[in-house]
């Protein structure tokens, strides 16, 4: 509510009460985060100019959300007029850096960054948790696992993202049984995993085709408790579909409905796909119409996933009728809708000239 923020912040004023230093963090800090980053810098340059000195806690907000933004070469500006300025940099300044090199790819940098934070001791859980996500988003498991081991030796202990970020990794680069391990070391160190963990384990799972042990988890995650959300379920579904199982897929969609949820656009989107991929495009598109009925409004994945299904049984009309839907609200084809389409325009150009040959 940062336009309220602003009105009570002009009142305060026009009644004489004279703003210091935490109110214009807490006002930089509501622009910053609502994405009006030329407001913030005019708050602080107004802050300036009323003699109130920023501290570590404005350059902090400054140089993450430029950090943010892609501007690292700014935010190490604002750092050096932080220095100059007499204001010490803290660990909150460094792994915001950090992650601004992280998310430009620039991992160098931030090994660079983080070797000096922990040379001066002032590495934290964050600051580790940011250079291996980092790592695992370059690519780069073997380097996030070394940092990890490195966690440990400091006498620093990994918390649930630390694990999150690299049992997600793990299953991405093909590595299923270290994703396991990493599973089993979490609940042995005392981490009791959360619905994020069992979201990651059982997608992980599905996705390499594991469906009996991703199963085995649900049922130990439901005697913790939690009850499966839609991405557990979309995960599922789609895992169910892939090895043949689409009865099954079938139940765990429909159960949904007699539980009283209502399957969001991503679950919808697995339980197509199956459809489609089984030959069944009749219940395909009835589940398709059925999303707007109870008011979940197909995305542009939906039509590409329908639309393809179509295609590939060489239902052009279907798929065309589909496509101009597609079109009209403002969505457009995907690769490999278009390649079918492409696909298929050929072959049937080939069969008109065979045709036309015959005839003739």
């Amino acid at each position: 509510m940062v336009s309220e923020a602003q009105n009570t912040f002009n009142v305060m004023i026009q009644r004489g009460v004279e703003p210091d230093v935490v109110t214009y963090n807490s006002l930089i800090d509501g622009l910053c985060i609502s994405d009006h980053f030329k407001e913030a810098l005019g708050l602080l340059k107004e802050m300036v100019g009323r003699n109130i000195s920023p501290n570590v806690f404005t350059f902090n907000i400054l140089i993450d959300t430029l950090c943010k933004k892609g501007l690292v070469s700014n935010a190490e500006n604002i750092i050096k007029i932080m220095i100059q300025r007499g204001v010490e940099p803290t660990v909150v300044t460094y792994s915001s850096l950090m992650d601004g090199y992280c998310l430009g790819s620039q991992i160098d940098k931030a090994r660079k960054l983080f070797d000096l934070m922990v040379t001066n001791e002032i590495a934290d859980i964050f600051s580790y948790n940011i250079l291996i996500n980092g790592y695992c988003k370059c690519k780069m498991i073997d380097d996030a696992k070394q940092i990890f081991y490195e966690m440990s030796h400091k006498g620093l202990v990994p918390d649930a993202v630390t694990y999150h970020t690299l049992i997600k990794a793990m299953f991405q680069a093909g590595r299923p049984q270290t994703a396991k391990e990493l599973f089993k070391d979490m609940c042995s160190h005392g981490q009791q995993p959360n619905i994020v963990t069992f979201s990651i384990m059982i997608d992980g799972l599905c996705r390499q085709g594991n469906l009996d042990e991703a199963l085995t988890l649900l049922k130990a995650m439901e005697k913790s408790q939690l009850k499966p959300n839609f991405v557990i379920c979309s995960s599922l579904i789609n895992g169910m579909c892939k090895v043949g199982k689409i009865n099954d897929a079938r139940e765990l969609f429909s159960s949904l409905f007699e539980i009283g949820l209502q399957p969001d656009v991503y679950v919808y989107n697995a339980i197509m796909k199956g459809l489609c991929q089984q030959g069944l495009m009749d219940e395909a598109y009835k589940v398709f119409k059925d999303m707007e009925k109870v008011g979940c409004l197909p995305n542009n994945c939906c039509y590409n996933i329908i639309i393809q299904g179509f295609l590939r049984h060489e239902d052009l009309p279907k798929a065309s009728e589909l496509i101009n839907e597609m079109v009209d609200k403002g969505f457009s084809a995907d690769d490999a809708t278009t390649e079918l389409v492409v696909h298929l325009s050929r072959n049937n150009d080939m069969r008109d000239k065979q045709t036309k040959v015959v005839i003739s």
